[in-house]
């Protein structure tokens, strides 16, 4: 009997430990599945949506959950925009939505409060998309819309949260003076959705502000137009496209510097590629050089005192006293120069290309006696072409047929002579190697979809921003550009629609109802050594869809390509695949 019950007893004990053992166990508690679903409006005790004769009252929209309001400053917007701004607050369950007290609603006007992902339930942030609240201080809600897209006009890519007003006002001016009459946001496709609109005509407009007012009232703002308003009613379809650009600012000389002999220094705000020069002097010869936003003029007139130099360029007219600087020191003083100093080892250089030797100051003259070439191997002097680049007058252009050699150059005292007067005083002397022809690549463009009466002035980048060579093309059905003897890499083509024939890409402006000159960048195949790129560019097309253009090797070939826009194909000049 005492057996019997200690082993109860042992058991009983075993139980116990079992079971506190069990509670020691760490575990995860569950509350059942996770909520998922956004809140759900109540619209019986809800403030009524799409009423008609609205008037300004307090918006209650009570939903089945608590919620809250995120960044409700931005993705609250009401259309058409008012003068005071909305008010919302979140109360239990409910977002109240209140008019400023100063606040007068438009007369027969439709009102479409959009609050995108402001609305959240409380706990798990799930978000109401797309809730509107639609109203009207009329007899009846507008129905139309209007959609379209918003791109950049440089890039031609989507630009997300521009926005796009409708004004029932025609004048220019309106954008600056008075709100829209509708406005709508753009999503990360460039699309929009203007709904609610009465049938009217409309002046429209986009704008991407950094500070939200639904007024161009800033020179950093980006804007874009339709030259004609568009007319809305049921019968019409309202897809739009807008391009969207920055105006150029009002050019404004900054500084000029006249303090050395044969050269002004003229600092812009911008760009002044397009200035006006009247230089107020005669028998002058002058060289302008444009660098970013200054304007080097170089001459060599004789006065001492102060001369006139008128200046104009976009809206800037100005006549401007430069001080003279006496010739005579100036060039017993100073010494024309050669701006990369000779290396103590050979140099490589371009087989196909002229040799060019820079120097600090645009060039007037040069004495072919005075610049030397020999072959390393003979020492023997060879003759070779020499001239003033025409695209850039401080470089002397060397040309010979290199071969396989190594080249001793020697330019002596005399050899140049600057705009300036300045003359070469040193002895420069460098030993040259031509590269192998194969470590350069060879690029054939074959440019088509060139329509009548446009002009493109296309550039040849490489690696991204080194410009290689420029040229225009018009009014051709195809356009061959052959360039050889490239230096290896990746290379791009940068294409503008030159509306005013200038070389450049300019903006538009609003105000003066110029569009702004597109322009699109195409990705080209990498060039390596030894290979010919072949490639076909639509430029229309590349416009209409701009699209990165996709590597394809076709070894072994040497026609051009016949497919569609972008098609490319790389061989080896070699033999190779």
């Amino acid at each position: 009997m005492i057996l019997k019950n200690n082993f109860i007893s042992v058991c009983l004990l075993g139980m116990v430990l079992l079971v506190f053992y069990q509670c020691a166990q760490p575990g995860t508690l569950t509350g059942g599945a996770r909520d998922t679903k956004p809140p759900v409006l109540n619209t019986a005790e809800s403030t009524p949506n799409l009423q008609t004769n609205f008037n300004k009252q307090t918006i209650e929209l009570k939903f089945d959950e608590f919620i809250q309001l995120k960044k409700a400053s931005t993705e609250v917007i009401i259309s058409p925009p008012l003068t005071y701004n909305l008010k919302t607050r979140v109360r239990g369950k409910s977002v109240l939505v209140e008019f400023d007290e100063k606040e007068t609603l438009r007369s027969d006007a439709t009102y479409s409060i959009n609050f995108g992902e402001a609305i959240q339930d409380y706990t798990e942030g799930n978000k109401i998309e797309g809730f509107t609240f639609v109203f009207s201080t009329g007899d009846f809600l507008d129905s139309l819309s209007v959609t379209g897209n918003v791109t950049d006009a440089i890039s031609g890519k989507p630009v997300e949260k521009a926005i796009v007003m409708l004004y029932n006002v025609i004048e220019d001016s309106v954008v600056s003076k008075v709100l829209p009459f509708y406005f709508g946001r753009t999503d990360k496709t460039g699309t929009f959705k203007i709904n609610n609109v009465k049938s009217d005509t409309f002046k429209v407009v986009a704008l991407l502000e950094s500070f939200t007012n639904y007024k161009f009232d800033n020179s950093g703002e980006s804007i874009g137009f339709l030259e004609d308003p568009i007319i809305i009613n049921d019968s019409t379809s309202n897809e739009i496209s807008i391009s969207l650009f920055k105006e150029e600012g009002k050019n404004r000389l900054i500084k000029v510097d006249s303090s050395q002999y044969g050269q002004l220094k003229l600092i812009f705000s911008n760009d002044p590629k397009s200035a006006k020069l009247d230089y107020g002097v005669i028998d002058a010869e002058v060289y302008r050089e444009n660098i970013e936003d200054t304007l080097f003029v170089w001459h060599n007139t004789a006065v001492a005192d102060t001369w006139l130099l008128s200046v104009a360029v976009d809206s800037l007219r100005d006549t401007i006293l430069v001080r003279g600087v006496e010739r005579d020191s100036f060039i017993k003083k100073n010494k024309l120069s050669i701006i990369k100093k000779a290396s103590p080892t050979a140099v490589k250089i371009n087989p196909l290309k002229s040799l060019p030797i820079a120097f600090a100051s645009p060039l007037e003259s040069f004495d072919t006696s005075k610049i030397k070439l020999y072959s390393d191997s003979l020492m023997t002097r060879i003759p070779v072409e020499v001239s003033i680049d025409s695209l850039d007058r401080k470089n002397l252009s060397i040309r010979y047929p290199w071969a396989d050699t190594s080249y001793y150059f020697q330019i002596l005292p005399g050899a140049a002579t600057a705009l300036t007067g300045l003359v070469y005083a040193d002895t420069f002397t460098q030993i040259y190697e031509p590269s192998p022809r194969d470590v350069f690549g060879d690029l054939t463009l074959n440019i088509r979809g060139i329509q009548p009466g446009t002009i493109y002035f296309l550039e040849l980048l490489f690696k991204s921003d080194n410009l290689v060579e420029s040229f225009s093309v018009a009014n051709d059905t195809l356009v061959v550009k052959k360039i050889v003897a490239l230096p290896i890499g990746n290379y791009s083509l940068r294409v503008t629609k030159d509306r005013n024939k200038n070389g450049r890409r300019d903006s538009g402006n609003y105000y003066r109802r110029e569009q702004p000159e597109q322009q699109r960048i195409t990705t080209l195949e990498e060039l390596r050594a030894g290979w010919e790129v072949d490639t076909e560019i639509d430029l229309e097309q590349l416009f209409i869809a701009p699209v990165k253009i996709e590597k394809e090797e076709r070894p072994e070939r040497s026609g051009r390509p016949d497919g569609s826009n972008g098609q490319q194909g790389g061989r080896d000049r070699r033999g190779g695949g």
